[in-house]
């Protein structure tokens, strides 16, 4: 796929959750912003503004489950793009997704709520970044599906315990 820097995809799916434990909303495009993340979206903080899930990565996860119909918003992530490789963001790596400037402060850990939509699916989540990775907002924007998603520059592995 190249060097992290020339890495470039698409963003294919957007969605949002509009509250605790409801349905997330796919949406055509999604605002998101420094001071509040992404607009309409329930439950992220300062650090984590906004989720990314790769499609390679929940196709993999989904495998190992052999539940390859399962729905992407099952894992609740904001972006879901396809040809980009996540794990190389991990630490300080940053993302463009159309306007909007990622910041990639780590990899996003699947909850016991995975297991509650398809069972096994947290563990088939852990390897490789299969979760996706979240971060904040750096240059705000809008972000619709079918706008290009680039790595613009690569993070640092973290060590794992």
């Amino acid at each position: 796929m190249g060097t992290p820097e020339q890495s470039s995809g698409k963003v294919i799916g957007l969605c949002v959750r509009p509250g605790k434990r409801v349905e997330p909303e796919e949406r055509p495009s999604i605002t998101a912003t420094g001071s509040d993340g992404v607009v309409d979206d329930h439950g992220h903080g300062p650090k984590r503004q906004i989720t990314i899930l790769s499609r390679e990565a929940w196709d993999a996860a989904t495998a190992v489950v052999d539940q390859a119909d399962l729905n992407w918003t099952t894992r609740r992530a904001n972006v879901l793009v396809e040809g980009l490789d996540l794990e190389s963001l991990l630490l300080g790596g940053t993302l463009t997704l159309g306007e909007v400037t990622v910041e990639v402060l780590g990899e996003t850990f699947p909850c016991d709520q995975m297991d509650d939509a398809c069972a096994g699916l947290k563990s088939a989540l852990l390897p490789e970044t299969r979760g996706g990775v979240y971060g904040k907002i750096v240059q705000d924007g809008t972000i619709a599906v079918g706008a290009a998603a680039t790595i613009t520059a690569a993070g640092k592995k973290k060590n794992l315990p």
